[in-house]
């Protein structure tokens, strides 16, 4: 994604020791100089940079690219270097390192050399990091916190940097933080700070004459933000001339066949070290596969992104507009000819190379799960990464109804995963805890397992999809499957039918863990034609809204959802129709949901329960409670046109922005015709806004109660505050902003 100014530094410690996890053993293949045994740490810095440096013309970072980590804990003192291979790689090559997993009273320091002087607090590479710890966090995670930074200049005069704090440190020598300081001209000026939390005003003068004044200057933990641009006053020169035409090179993009499928589309994402960014859809016009796009020369870095074909332009994903971007790759430097070409070999993963590469396959690394069951007298059938972290796979087994397995460390049973609940069903997922009992194969069948589970985690997610199916789009099962013995009914009579999956699927955010995401649940076919079932569904939240639409399908349409009642109660059935408003399960808890598409009836009851004994709602279930969130003084208005005002309608403003969305209720103070609303705490004028018309019979502020809406807006900063909405409209029909 988008990364700027960003220079925290998490170090992954790799240790290869007794007691540590022996993934984490370094294989001597990644950038440690060919060692064998050691110590390495892997440095995240967010794409390289830790100098801030002033061009002339704007304020960047860069990555020097040789620094030092020292280490120093009971266990002995060791020097980390900066591979030559990958530049984010530091490695030590003293086998003594290993006793590190081990150490107490761990410092660990960011060092330079600067010539022959070693400074660990001050030096000409930048910012210092600095973190003690106890011992090594069993996540194997480290982090490094900001010690001292750094930026420079360029000047022809005499520069004073003024700052109402005292952040400059090492003023002539002495050890003492200064708030002022007075820097010669020169072409390589260094200037040592110390990070500050609070926040301060910075001042530079050139010559005397102040050039620069940043305000509310924050240098947060792990932040530096830019600190502008200083240039010495020059004698005027002539007009310039028109820029002329940047250069442009062409990059190429080969997506593979994952990337190619749903009809998606691809874009580019660019920027440069200022801050310059841009995006382009890239196209493929000579049929062969590979999708080119031209950019301006002074653009370094790319992001490629496979594209929701439901939308026709860039954009980055957001809480209202849903999955625009499907997939993308890592932040890149723009590829140079010829190595312009980047294949893409994964969902996330690719390379840059010449035209007509053929990537290598992808390389399967065995994982350090196993298998186990009565299908193998309880011995290790591997598992192998799947390219997801923390994910890991056996394909293609085969199992008998009634078979018993369990999830294992292959080699030991210290760590194994058991069963919460029983007959785990296919195209289902269970949670799988430690020391739980044997899992039993509900269904005969040839299936994937899968496992998905990061070290200290409450439970493993174990899966069991039929060979080659999609884990992701697995559901939760939550209570006991029905076991299906071999030699049974034929599918679709007697009671051991098993359904199928259909093209229809119930969508919302369904856990905690969902947040606001809404997430598909595939429904299966039933013995009853255009009856379809979604078992044991997991719902955590009371209140979470819900919709039916078909499986997979981008466009929503058709869609179904409700019309007089929008407030359900579990353990009843309601009418949906198709362009219906979200339905609200008014109650948490675990439930069957069944479509009955030929009488449009959606039922929701209890896990097992015997659906065709309801009754059908006809009213709403109670209304969430809503209180009013606290507003500032920041006001604007509403003028609705007389459609708006039929029918004794309410209104309402629903604000969002990146940290989240609010409703706010409107009022006509003046009892004039205007209704006027407080900006929310935290928001001000600029920020988006929609005015909603709103059902008098309810009182909660959601989309299930609006009646019309208009389009995305924000509010103006020049003082107009008046909305008023076109006459003759009703949704999205356009108005005007004026001053009240």
């Amino acid at each position: 994604m988008k990364k700027f100014w960003n220079l925290m530094l998490a170090a992954l410690v790799m240790v290869g020791a007794a007691g540590c996890d022996e993934n984490f053993l370094d294989d001597g293949k990644s950038g440690n100089e060919g060692t064998t045994g050691g110590f390495s740490f892997i440095a995240e810095i967010d794409q390289t940079r830790v100098d801030v440096v002033s061009d002339g013309d704007a304020w960047k970072t860069v990555w020097s690219g040789d620094d030092k980590l020292y280490v120093t804990s009971d266990k002995g003192n060791f020097v980390f270097e900066n591979s030559t291979k990958e530049l984010n790689r530091f490695v030590c090559n003293d086998v003594k390192s290993l006793a590190l997993s081990d150490a107490t009273n761990i410092v660990i320091t960011t060092q330079h050399e600067n010539g022959s002087v070693v400074d660990s607090d001050a030096g000409k590479r930048g910012l210092s990091l600095r973190k003690e710890y106890e011992r090594f966090p069993e996540s194997g995670t480290v982090t490094l916190g900001i010690h001292s930074a750094f930026f420079r200049l360029a000047c022809d005069y005499k520069v004073t940097l003024s700052a109402d704090a005292a952040i400059f440190s090492g003023i002539e020598g002495s050890k003492n933080l200064e708030a002022n300081i007075t820097l010669e001209a020169g072409e390589d000026i260094w200037v040592a700070f110390t990070p500050r939390v609070e926040t301060i005003n910075l001042t530079a003068s050139i010559a005397g004459k102040m050039e620069l004044s940043v305000e509310d200057l924050a240098i947060e933990s792990s932040v530096i933000y830019s600190l502008g641009k200083i240039v010495p006053e020059v004698a005027p020169g002539p007009e310039p001339g028109p820029d002329p035409k940047p250069e442009v090179a062409t990059v190429y993009l080969v997506p593979n066949n994952d990337w190619k499928g749903d009809g998606a589309w691809f874009a580019a994402y660019f920027w440069d070290g200022a801050g310059a960014e841009a995006n382009a859809k890239l196209s493929d016009e000579d049929g062969d596969g590979i999708y080119a796009c031209e950019v301006a020369q002074g653009m370094t870095n790319i992001i490629f992104c496979r594209m929701n074909p439901a939308y026709t332009e860039f954009a980055w994903n957001s809480d209202t507009e849903g999955d625009r971007v499907w997939n993308q790759t890592a932040d890149l430097t723009i590829g140079v000819e010829p190595n312009n070409y980047y294949y893409i070999t994964g969902w996330d993963t690719g390379e840059w190379n010449v035209a007509g590469y053929t990537p290598a396959p992808p390389v399967v690394e065995q994982a350090t799960w196993a298998v186990a069951g009565s299908f193998n007298s309880w011995g290790d059938h591997l598992m192998f990464a799947t390219g997801t972290a923390n994910v890991s796979v056996a394909e293609g087994m085969s199992f008998n109804s009634g078979d018993e397995f369990k999830i294992k460390v292959a080699g030991s049973w210290d760590k194994n995963f058991g069963g919460g609940v029983n007959n785990l069903m296919p195209n289902m997922w269970m949670k799988g805890y430690q020391d739980g009992s044997n899992i039993v194969v509900a269904k005969s069948g040839i299936y994937d397992v899968y496992l998905e589970y990061a070290e200290g985690d409450e439970y493993g997610k174990i899966y069991l999809v039929e060979t080659g199916g999609d884990y992701t789009q697995a559901t939760e099962q939550t209570a006991n499957g029905t076991l299906i013995p071999d030699g049974g009914d034929e599918p679709g009579t007697g009671d051991e039918f098993v359904g199928e999956a259909s093209e229809w699927a119930i969508v919302g955010a369904w856990t905690e863990a969902d947040g606001d995401v809404w997430r598909e649940i595939q429904m299966y076919t039933t013995q009853t034609a255009s009856l379809f079932v979604a078992e044991s569904v997991l719902v955590e939240k009371d209140y979470t809204s819900m919709l039916i639409k078909k499986f997979g399908d981008a466009t929503w349409t058709p869609k179904y959802g409700g019309g007089e009642v929008v407030y359900f109660n579990p353990g009843n059935y309601v009418k949906v129709y198709e362009g219906g408003a979200d339905i609200s399960i008014t109650k948490a808890g675990t439930y069957d949901f069944y479509f009955d598409l030929a009488n449009t009836n959606l039922y929701i009851v209890d896990a097992g329960a015997d659906y065709t004994t309801v009754t059908e709602q006809t009213v709403n279930g109670e209304e969430p409670k809503q209180e009013e969130p606290e507003v500032s003084d920041k006001v604007v208005y509403l003028k609705p046109n007389s459609n708006w005002t039929q029918s004794n309608a309410r209104f309402a403003a629903y604000f969002w922005n990146n940290s989240g969305n609010i409703w706010v209720s409107m009022t006509d103070v003046d009892s004039d015709g205007i209704y006027e609303v407080n900006l929310p705490v935290g928001y001000d004028y600029g920020c988006n806004i929609i005015f909603c018309r709103m059902n008098p019979s309810t009182t909660a502020n959601n989309w299930n109660n609006k009646w019309n809406q208009t389009e995305d807006l924000k509010t103006p900063t020049d003082g107009k505050n008046l909305y008023t909405v076109k006459e003759d409209t009703w949704d999205n029909g356009g108005g005007t902003w004026s001053v009240k």
